[in-house]
C-alpha cells in the first residue's frame, strides 16, 4: 500500500489547514480583545467601547480556544459491526497489515476496541475510566489482559494504542472500532449512542457463508434512524470457502449481491443503485492478513496453502480499501470540519460589528473633541 497516494492524506491535510487557521483567527481575535479592553478601561474615551463589547469579544475568544482544542483531537473513525466470529477483528487486522486485535475461535469480547496509533514505539492499552496504561507485547497478552480484567462491563469501550512506525494506516489520524457481535446484546439503543453517533463509515461484516440476519439489518435500521444517510460498506468475508464449490460460486454470489443491494437501496435508502455497487464486496480477511505477513517479511504473497481465485479476492480486499478511504476521508472533512467553518464566519462577523461600533464611536468622539476644541480656541481668541 502506497503511503503517499492514501486519500486519507485529504484529511490530514484539511486539519492542519484549518487548524492553522483557527491559530490565526485566535490571534486576532486576542489582539482586538486587548484593543477593546484598553479601550473600554481607557476614562478619556468614555462610551466608546462598552462593556458588553469587551464580555462579547472575550466569549468569542474563548469559543475560538476551545474549537481550537477539539479540531487537534479530531479524527476519522471508522466502526466494524456484525454478528460474533463474522471475522471483524480479521478484516481489521488485515487492514493494518498486522495481528493487532486477538481474532479467531475462544476470542469473542463483549468490549468495544478502538485502535488507534501511537507515535512511541511500545503498545499499550488504556480502559474507560482509567489513565493506566497497560503494556503490551503480543496479541495473546491483549487477549488475555481482556478475558482477565474483571472491571471490564459489557460494552465498554477499551483503547489499543498501536505504534505509528509499525502501521502506515494508523499514522493518517484514523481510528478503528471493533465491536462485539450484533447478535449478543440487547443494548444496541445505547452502543448506538455511545459509540457510533461520530463515526464516518461503517463496515458490516458478514459470513459469506450465509445470508444477511436479521440482528445485523436491525442495528443498521437503528444506526439509520440516528443518523442521515450513514457510510455503509458491506463485506461478505470468508468468500475463500466459494472456492470449494466453484460451479455455485456465481450464483451464490449474485444472491449475495441482490440482497445486499436490496439492502441498502430499499431498505435503509443509503444509496442508489449504481453507488450500492461499490459498496458491497467479497472478500476473504484471513487470506489477505496471511498474503500481508508473508509480503512484511520479504516472502511471496501467495506463500501457504491458498484457495483458489485468491488474487482476485486480494484485488477485491484493495478495492475496498481505496473505495473507503476515499469516501471516511471526504464525509469526515465535511462532518468535522463543516460546522466548525460556519461557526468561525459567525464569530468573525460578530467581531467585526464590535469593532465597526467602536470605529463608529471613535470617530463621533474625534468629531466631538474637535468641535469642542474649536470652541474653546473660539472662546479663548474672544
Amino acid at each position: 500500500m502506497a503511503e503517499t497516494a492514501s486519500p486519507l492524506k485529504h484529511f490530514v491535510l484539511a486539519k492542519k489547514t484549518i487548524t492553522a487557521i483557527f491559530d490565526q483567527l485566535l490571534e486576532f481575535v486576542t489582539e482586538g480583545s486587548h484593543f477593546v479592553e484598553a479601550t473600554y478601561k481607557n476614562p478619556e474615551l468614555d462610551r466608546v467601547a462598552t462593556e458588553d463589547d469587551l464580555i462579547e469579544i472575550q466569549r468569542y475568544k474563548n469559543k475560538l480556544s476551545i474549537i481550537g482544542e477539539v479540531l487537534s483531537r479530531r479524527h476519522m473513525k471508522v466502526a466494524f459491526f456484525g454478528r460474533t466470529s463474522s471475522g471483524k477483528s480479521s478484516v481489521i487486522n488485515a487492514m493494518l497489515w498486522d495481528k493487532v486485535l486477538p481474532s479467531g475461535i475462544g476470542h469473542t469480547t463483549n468490549c468495544f476496541l478502538s485502535v488507534e496509533g501511537t507515535d512511541g514505539d511500545k503498545a499499550y492499552l488504556m480502559t474507560e475510566g482509567s489513565d493506566e496504561k497497560k503494556n503490551v507485547k503480543t496479541v495473546n497478552q491483549l487477549a488475555h489482559a481482556l478475558h482477565m480484567d474483571k472491571d471490564l462491563k459489557a460494552g465498554c469501550l477499551v483503547h489499543v494504542f498501536w505504534p505509528k512506525a509499525k502501521c502506515a494506516l494508523l499514522r493518517d489520524d484514523l481510528v478503528l472500532v471493533d465491536s462485539p457481535g450484533t447478535d449478543v446484546t440487547t443494548e444496541l439503543d445505547s452502543w448506538i449512542d455511545k459509540f457510533c453517533l461520530d463515526a464516518d463509515v461503517f463496515v458490516l461484516v458478514a459470513n459469506s457463508e450465509s445470508t444477511l440476519m436479521n440482528t445485523e439489518k436491525q442495528f443498521f435500521h437503528k444506526v439509520n434512524e440516528r443518523l442521515s444517510k450513514p457510510n455503509i460498506f458491506i463485506l461478505n468475508n470468508r468468500w475463500d470457502a466459494s472456492a470449494s464449490e466453484p460451479e455455485y460460486m456465481e450464483d451464490v454470489r449474485r444472491q449475495h449481491m441482490e440482497r445486499c443491494l436490496h439492502f441498502l437501496v430499499e431498505e435503509l435508502k443509503v444509496v442508489d443503485p449504481l453507488e450500492a455497487r461499490s459498496r458491497i464486496f467479497f472478500v476473504s480477511a484471513k487470506e489477505v492478513l496471511s498474503a500481508r505477513k508473508h509480503k512484511a517479511q520479504g516472502m511471496p504473497e501467495g506463500g501457504g496453502a491458498l484457495a483458489e481465485g485468491f488474487q482476485a479476492r486480494l484485488q477485491e480486499f484493495q478495492n475496498f480499501e481505496q473505495i473507503f478511504e476515499e469516501c471516511i476521508s471526504q464525509s469526515a472533512v465535511k462532518t468535522k470540519f463543516e460546522q466548525h467553518t460556519i461557526r468561525a464566519k459567525q464569530i468573525l462577523e460578530t467581531v467585526k460589528d464590535i469593532m465597526d461600533s467602536i470605529n463608529v464611536a471613535a470617530a463621533e468622539k474625534r468629531v466631538y473633541s474637535i468641535e469642542e476644541r474649536e470652541d474653546q480656541i473660539d472662546r479663548l481668541d474672544f
